[in-house]
């Protein structure tokens, strides 16, 4: 039922494509296979801009988006958290927001969250919020109706 073979240790990453149909293959005989790429919904999947790191420019796509460094343009996503070290410039879009660090620009989404140390100056469109005490709102602020 289990492979009871040892994998020799080496300093290099395992083919990964590779232990997916051997997982597959081993054990097709007992359940069907899922894939690895069928197991996390494109709703899951994360995208993220470190700490360091500055962009520039569009993003729209189904999913999470991370945000620890720079970003200044447009944003169309399913969720968006803006990390500590976070800073948004710009058109925001997403059904879910959750800021610890800064957002200047228009936002719009459904729900709103704004941690202890959070700003946002700008524009901003919800459904809900939840503002804790220690966070800057400041601008146009519109609660529209669900």
């Amino acid at each position: 039922m289990f492979n009871k073979r040892k994998r020799a240790k080496t300093n290099s990453y395992p083919n990964i494509n590779q232990d997916v149909n051997q997982f597959t293959a081993e054990s097709s005989d007992e359940t069907s296979s899922v894939l690895p790429s069928k197991i996390m919904s494109t709703s899951q999947k994360m995208t993220i801009i470190s700490e360091g790191a500055s962009f520039e420019g569009q993003l729209m796509f189904d999913g999470t988006l991370h945000i620890d460094g720079k970003f200044k343009g447009t944003i169309k996503v399913d969720k968006i958290t803006v990390g500590k070290n976070g800073v948004l410039d710009g058109k925001f879009q997403a059904n879910t927001i959750v800021v610890f660090g800064e957002i200047r620009g228009e936002v719009t989404c459904e729900d709103l969250t704004l941690n202890s140390g959070s700003e946002i100056d700008g524009s901003i469109q919800y459904a809900t919020i939840k503002i804790q005490q220690g966070s800057t709102l400041s601008g146009e602020i519109i609660c529209k109706k669900k």
